[in-house]
C-alpha cells in the first residue's frame, strides 16, 4: 500500500458521524461529500493495482505458451581456431534454426491453457469492477471528461482481448496444432494487453492526483 493510500486511511479514520455530530449543517454536508469520494479513490488506486498484475501474469503465460510454439531445431555454428604451432579447434560462435517450430507438446500447451483462462477472467473482473464503481464516483466534472473516454477505450480492449482468448481456445485443443496462428494470436493478445496498461496508467495518475487534492483540500480547512 502506498503512501498516499495510508494517508487516505488515516483521514478516513477520522472522519465518523460521531464527530460529525457537533459541527454545523455546513460542516457536515461538506464532510460526508469529503469521507465518499477519498473511500473511492482508495479503493480504485487498490483495482487499478490488482489489474496492473493481472496483466503481468497474462503476459507471463502468453510468452511461455509463445516459446512453446515457437520451438526450432538449431545448429551449432563454429568457426576454426589455432591453438600453439599447429592444433585447430572448432568454436562454436552461433546457433541458426534448421527448420520450423517443433509439434508443441500437448501437456505444457494444455497446462498454459488451463492458467490463462482464469487469470484473464479475474482480469476482466477487476477491470469490470472499476469501471463501474468510477461512473458512480462522485468525482470533478472535469476528472470524469477526462476518464470517460479512457474507460470507453480500455472496455474496447478488454473486449478484444477475450475475443482473442476464444480463439487461442479453438487453436490449443490439440493434438495437433498451427504454431503460426496460436503464435500471432498471443502476439495480438499481447498488444491488447499493451494498450489496457497504457490506458490504466493515465487513470491511475488521475485518480492519484484526485486523491491528493483531496487531502490538500481537507487539511486546509481543519
Amino acid at each position: 500500500m502506498n503512501k498516499l493510500n495510508i494517508l487516505l486511511i488515516i483521514i478516513l479514520a477520522t472522519v465518523s458521524p460521531y464527530a460529525c455530530a457537533d459541527t454545523t449543517p455546513t460542516t457536515t454536508s461538506n464532510t460526508q461529500p469529503f469521507k465518499l469520494v477519498a473511500t473511492k479513490v482508495v479503493i480504485s488506486l487498490d483495482q487499478l493495482n490488482d489489474v496492473g498484475l493481472d496483466l503481468k501474469h497474462i503476459l507471463t503465460i502468453c510468452r511461455h505458451l509463445y516459446d512453446e510454439v515457437m520451438i526450432r531445431p538449431m545448429d551449432v555454428i563454429t568457426e576454426p581456431e589455432m591453438i600453439g604451432t599447429g592444433t585447430v579447434i572448432q568454436l562454436p560462435v552461433a546457433l541458426e534454426p534448421t527448420g520450423p517450430p517443433k509439434p508443441p507438446r500437448k501437456d505444457r500447451v494444455d497446462l498454459l491453457m488451463s492458467e490463462i483462462r482464469p487469470v484473464i477472467t479475474l482480469f476482466i473482473k477487476n477491470g469490470n469492477e472499476f469501471l463501474a464503481d468510477n461512473q458512480e464516483a462522485e468525482y470533478p466534472q472535469p476528472m470524469k471528461d477526462k476518464l470517460a473516454p479512457l474507460m470507453k477505450t480500455w472496455t474496447g480492449h478488454a473486449d478484444d482481448l477475450y475475443a482473442r482468448l476464444l480463439v487461442l481456445e479453438k487453436l490449443t485443443v490439440g493434438p495437433e496444432y498451427d504454431n503460426y496462428a496460436i503464435a500471432d494470436t498471443i502476439k495480438s493478445i499481447e498488444q491488447d494487453i499493451q494498450q489496457i496498461d497504457e490506458v490504466r496508467r493515465p487513470i491511475y495518475k488521475l485518480v492519484q492526483q484526485e486523491g491528493k487534492r483531496l487531502m490538500a483540500q481537507e487539511n486546509g480547512q481543519q
